[in-house]
């Protein structure tokens, strides 16, 4: 949107039309359009408007037309600067300081993702069995196992070759309800399910094998069309849709998107357990149409989680 600036000199006023745009994280540039000394009209402005679009555009400061579907093009080029910024962060890091990292956030991952599922531990205790070999007191079996499996869930990840299909995420969803009160591991349900607490009704456990094999027909299909965290974010959605684990999609689906994110260079992400509610809230909107909600919460996560990595 343009702007209407006046500059006093003397006893006259001069109106110029202005728009900012962003070329880099924090960075803006401004064209300006001298108008005159009378205020200008409606006509006026957007014939200047449209002057400094067609300036923007052969500067090559906006693209012109909207790439994506559910990223403003503003929003993808912070995501380009963060990927930038955190890949050439991590690159600089010394070798120890790279693996302290690494670690701090497969804590933070694993304590959130669980906690999100009902797991008592807390932040310390997840610390204490993954980096000390600590098992807190009061620890039940099925809570320490779910700790250790995230743990080498994210380690076959970060190591697979291979690409969003049946095996992965059969693979995915074994590695973390191992061991754990989850009775079907690594297979679909057998059984009708619902989501406690959630207007949606997921599929019958008849059609489940079904669409999943369309969700990796789409996939491959649009892996390309789409901004990857805007992939990463509508397979997260469709896949808790289809829920096709009788327990452990939640789990999976945060897994998932983060494999999309890393495999397309960009970095993982969490979601604080404080912000359990705005996450349900937000795949319930998707449930229903509104994919965008979804795409800006997983956006406003990212950002808020690397800015510090990017100043």
């Amino acid at each position: 949107m343009v702007a209407i600036e006046k500059l006093k000199k003397g006893n006259k006023t001069y109106f110029y039309v202005s728009k900012n745009f962003r070329i880099g994280l924090n960075k803006w540039k401004k064209i300006r359009r001298y108008f005159g000394n009378k205020e200008p009209t409606k006509e006026d402005i957007k014939k200047l408007a449209d002057e400094i679009e067609t300036q923007s555009l052969q500067e090559k400061l906006v693209k012109e037309k909207t790439e994506y579907s559910y990223l403003k093009d503003e929003e993808a080029e912070v995501l380009e600067d963060i990927k930038s910024e955190f890949n050439k962060f991590m690159k600089n890091l010394p070798e120890t300081a790279r693996d302290k990292y690494i670690e701090d956030f497969l804590i933070r991952f694993t304590y959130n993702s669980n906690a999100i599922e009902g797991n008592r531990l807390s932040l310390r205790d997840t610390h204490l069995i993954l980096q000390e070999n600590i098992i807190p007191q009061d620890v039940t079996t099925y809570e320490y196992n779910e700790v250790l499996n995230t743990k080498n869930c994210m380690k076959f990840v970060k190591e697979y070759k291979g690409d969003f299909n049946k095996t992965f995420v059969l693979k995915v969803h074994k590695l973390l309800t191992k061991n754990t009160k989850i009775t079907l591991v690594g297979r679909y349900r057998d059984h009708n399910v619902i989501i406690t607490g959630s207007p949606h009704r997921p599929p019958s456990h008849f059609e489940v094998s079904g669409l999943m094999v369309k969700l990796f027909i789409w996939y491959n299909n649009n892996k390309n069309k789409f901004h990857p965290v805007e992939l990463a974010c509508l397979i997260h959605s469709e896949f808790t849709r289809i829920h096709p684990f009788a327990d452990g999609n939640g789990r999976t689906a945060r897994i998932i998107s983060n494999f999309i994110l890393q495999k397309n260079g960009y970095p993982m992400f969490f979601i604080d357990v404080k912000d359990r509610r705005k996450y349900y809230e937000a795949l319930d909107k998707s449930d229903v149409g509104d994919e965008r909600s979804f795409v800006k919460f997983i956006f406003d996560i990212i950002i808020n989680q690397l800015k510090s990595v990017s100043k």
